[in-house]
């Protein structure tokens, strides 16, 4: 009997790995990561699509995200008001006051939690062993940070693009350590905590479009209002990087929440001086006679990707805001003209934030009599 063999050919298509977000593929350090934390429902991306893995994270979203991955849900019970600027009603007031319960995190000496202060390295080890439950090793180091470091440090928990125990974590970075620790991944490359020294500098903090010369942008600006300080006979401003870096964050905070005022977490009344001037000392910076001023603006701007240089668009979009910031001038309200003319200040810093999905950028002035402590220096 003759046997009849059917061979059956099975064709596989593979198809090619998707990523959840445009700026993620697999290029990407953390991509893997991402995706798991995604997928664990821990984090959303933004609404165009994006993940901003080199964005850094504030103490109140990385809070809010640890919170979640541990326990899932949102402990409204404790919606309390915990810190002195946590207030009850703001988004993340539940997860910081839990956490506070719990003894996951502390505020600062002065009472505040600094929601909007970009979270660190130190600060962040401190969240993950505590809302994960790490065994902590034996600390070698004395500093209240030492435990939470060398603990992740030893489990290889610590992504190896940290350089220095006060480094800002970024989304990437964050993703990074929560799929370690929820993966066990302790076969990876790591930093050696023992290497972690303090920064002996602190960045801007920009992360403007590669295209915009901001220093031209913003030695522009300064001309601008000392063309004017001129005319009246008044003495010119000068630029402060200090002032830079601090304008600069408040521009990033308005850009990712989409809206622009003074209103920092907690704050009721429109422009409360005294939650802005805490605002300020959170991020390692004192007023001489407390003297300082904050204007704001936003408007429309555009300039595609692929262009060479994008510098003049950038100037030609501010000077709206600049403009309408001159209109007040002989008006009945000239609360942001006062500011450009005020014989009390001496440095003014600018900080841009561009949001490219709404063709918008989010601009800050900050404006200060002088500086009267001795911050951490800005890098060149």
């Amino acid at each position: 009997m003759k046997r009849i063999f059917t061979f059956f050919l099975t064709f596989c298509f593979f198809a090619p790995t998707t990523f959840a977000y445009t700026d993620i593929d697999s290029s990407h350090p953390y991509a893997t990561a991402i995706d798991y934390i995604t997928a664990e429902g821990i984090v959303k991306g933004y609404d165009d699509g994006t993940y901003k893995p080199d964005v850094a994270i504030n103490r109140a979203e990385f809070t809010k995200i640890l919170v979640e991955a541990k326990y899932g849900s949102d402990p409204s019970e404790f919606a309390d008001d915990c810190f002195g600027d946590v207030a009850s009603d703001v988004w993340f007031s539940s997860y910081v006051c839990y956490a506070k319960d719990e003894g996951i995190l502390s505020g600062y000496p002065d009472g505040s939690f600094g929601p909007a202060n970009n979270i660190n390295l130190a600060e962040a080890s401190k969240i993950l062993v505590n809302v994960f439950e790490i065994e902590k090793v034996q600390a070698t180091g004395t500093l209240w940070y030492s435990q939470y470091v060398e603990t992740l440090g030893a489990l290889k928990y610590i992504p190896p693009s940290f350089e220095y125990i006060d480094d800002k974590v970024t989304r990437g970075e964050m993703a990074e350590m929560i799929w370690r620790i929820m993966a066990k991944k302790s076969n990876l490359s790591s930093v050696d905590a023992a290497k972690l020294t303090s920064a002996p500098c602190k960045t801007l903090g920009e992360d403007l479009p590669a295209n915009i010369d901001m220093d031209i942008v913003r030695q522009t600006w300064l001309e601008w209002y000392n063309e004017e300080r001129t005319a009246l006979g008044l003495h010119e401003y000068a630029l402060d990087d200090q002032l830079n870096m601090t304008a600069t964050a408040w521009s990033k905070i308005s850009r990712d929440r989409g809206y622009m005022d003074h209103k920092r977490p907690g704050q009721t009344s429109y422009y409360d001086f005294y939650m802005i001037l805490d605002w300020f000392k959170n991020l390692g910076i004192e007023f001489e006679d407390s003297a300082f001023s904050e204007n704001i603006a936003w408007e429309m701007y555009y300039c595609d990707a692929n262009e060479a240089d994008c510098t003049q668009q950038m100037v030609d979009s501010i000077k709206k805001g600049f403009n309408f910031f001159m209109s007040e001038k002989g008006g009945s309200y000239t609360a942001h003209y006062d500011s450009i003319i005020s014989s009390r200040y001496n440095i003014i810093g600018l900080g841009i934030a561009v949001d490219d999905a709404a063709n918008k950028y989010y601009l800050t002035v900050h404006y200060a009599k002088a500086i009267s402590n001795d911050p951490m220096q800005i890098c060149e």
